[in-house]
């Protein structure tokens, strides 16, 4: 009878404060808009799925200066915006598509964290999400390139 109990109650939760079908299928989407918006020069795709107040960082390297890189929304869309003639960083799988790899890390409520791998131009991204008014939107973003 306990393992029973306990096997409801864990369903339970899980159901309470796992993730929907649909909530994952909307942070996958928020995610491919904002990588594939980026790449094609897309920026619809951007506006629906990134914050306006968005805060995108990476942290970096000039000699012994440790710095800060910000990439705020307008800035992404404008960066996106010189991709549609073609992305300038090095295609590192020549005649492949881009097939960026998605991982929902956490889901709680209304709030996510997603990983996510490009090899094609050799970066990741960590982001987290907020569900306001039953949409995700992308909110920060801290990416590098991939570890060689």
């Amino acid at each position: 009878m306990k393992k029973i109990i306990l096997l409801s109650a864990a369903f339970i939760a899980l159901n309470a404060f796992g993730q929907s079908k649909e909530d994952t299928l909307a942070i996958r989407k928020a995610t491919l808009d904002y990588i594939e918006g980026w790449a094609t020069g897309n920026v619809e795709r951007i506006h629906q799925s990134v914050s306006p107040e968005l805060s995108k960082r990476r942290v970096a390297l000039a000699g012994d200066l440790v710095f800060v890189q910000d990439m705020s929304q307008s800035l992404l869309c404008a960066s996106a915006l010189s991709n549609a003639k073609g992305v300038r960083m090095p295609d590192l799988t020549p005649g492949k598509e881009l097939t960026p790899q998605i991982r929902i890390l956490d889901l709680d409520g209304t709030n996510a964290s997603v990983k996510t791998w490009n090899a094609k131009y050799g970066f990741f991204d960590y982001i987290h999400l907020s569900k306001a008014g039953g949409r995700w939107m992308i909110i920060n973003v801290l990416w590098d390139m991939n570890a060689k």
